[in-house]
């Protein structure tokens, strides 16, 4: 059932519950994000200039299958957040499945999320 969102004039716009994955109850979903450093140092070891690129979203995700999740390691993954979709493209890093006595199967995924969108 989707949520009903009640805001005072202090709050433009809000987010609220997770992004929408095909075949997965999301429980919980992470992003964080990096970027890669190259630094110049001088002769006394201070740095004098630094470059900043490759920026990549460290994705994880939490979760129980509905039956027709299926994600492998190396394989892509789409995601759509409330506010649009991450673009680029999102390669599945780690999977765990984890089974208990009298739980529900439960699902764990890592992924990297790179600014440019490639096939395989």
């Amino acid at each position: 059932m989707a949520a009903s969102i009640y805001r005072s004039a202090a709050v433009s716009t809000a987010t609220y519950g997770t992004p929408d994955i095909s075949g997965l109850i999301v429980k919980s979903f992470n992003i964080s994000e990096s970027a890669s450093l190259s630094e110049v140092k001088d002769d006394q070891g201070s740095v004098v200039a630094v470059a900043v690129g490759e920026p990549v979203k460290d994705i994880s995700i939490e979760g129980m299958k509905t039956g027709s999740f299926s994600q492998s390691v190396g394989g892509a993954l789409t995601v759509a957040l409330p506010g649009g979709s991450l673009g680029g493209t999102t390669i599945v890093t780690k999977v765990d499945t984890k089974y208990a006595a009298e739980q529900f199967e439960s699902f764990s995924l890592t992924a990297k999320n790179y600014s440019a969108t490639m096939t395989d």
